[in-house]
């Protein structure tokens, strides 16, 4: 499980805050504390002591930002027909070490949902999609780094898959304020939503995102990547639907 920030107090206790290495000076200079146990900085004084324009909002998580409501995070899932069809398989492996190293670098290895880190690892990379319903195009919008159980939630049907679904539902419950039941229909209308979108099988995707800011481009094979990884998914998908089954 991730280490757990202050989320659901109101930000009263200390906050974990995303701080890449190269501003270290400028968090320091705002009043944050450094952890070096956590190697992590924090703000000890609360949400409401942060000034409206005060620099250090730039480093608050999301679930901590006054601009932002309830979900901080939510089932965000990929239809069928474009499992697979993701950076890992579309680009150089360099390429994608590259991206998914500087979202890490940019959080300063925290969560950008929550502020918390892995027990094993701090941080995952998470392609941030968005989804054209009416033209059925996806189209990556960035790269961020989360939490490995934020990241669980992103990726509801896997964690299914996984035998981690109560986990992964507490987590959600838990990071967005909410009641275990109102997770559940978070959740349920998350997967009807993934339904209807999967009945299409004619989505495109878009990551020119990754060409405009890094430059790269897909390699020759990424077509036959794209297919072999969308297929050990669907095996995957298949044999927890199975078990559940007997």
């Amino acid at each position: 499980m991730s280490c757990r920030p202050a989320a659901v107090t109101g930000g009263h206790g200390p906050i974990p805050l995303c701080v890449p290495r190269d501003r270290a000076k400028q968090a320091a200079g705002t009043g944050a504390r450094w952890d070096a146990g956590q190697r992590c900085f924090f703000w000890d004084s609360g949400i409401a002591s942060i000034p409206e324009n005060g620099p250090i909002r730039a480093f608050l998580p999301f679930r901590f930002r006054p601009d932002r409501r309830p979900p901080y995070v939510r089932p965000w899932m990929v239809p069928q027909s474009l499992w697979g069809w993701n950076l890992r398989a579309m680009l150089r492996r360099e390429d994608w070490d590259r991206i998914r190293r500087d979202a890490y670098r940019r959080a300063g290895y925290r969560c950008r949902i929550c502020g918390g880190a892995g027990p094993d690892h701090p941080v995952e990379a998470d392609e941030g999609w968005a989804y054209d319903d009416t033209r059925f195009v996806q189209v990556l919008k960035g790269v961020i780094a989360l939490c490995p159980d934020c990241h669980a939630v992103r990726h509801w049907g896997r964690s299914m898959a996984t035998g981690k679904e109560q986990h992964v539902l507490r987590w959600l419950a838990w990071i967005n304020g909410w009641t275990y039941a109102e997770a559940r229909v978070c959740a349920d209308e998350a997967m009807a939503l993934w339904h209807w979108r999967s009945g299409h099988t004619d989505w495109t995707c878009d990551i020119r995102w990754v060409e405009k800011v890094f430059g790269v481009r897909p390699v020759a094979d990424a077509m036959d990547r794209a297919a072999a990884t969308q297929q050990g998914l669907i095996a995957l998908a298949r044999q927890s639907r199975d078990g559940e089954m007997r």
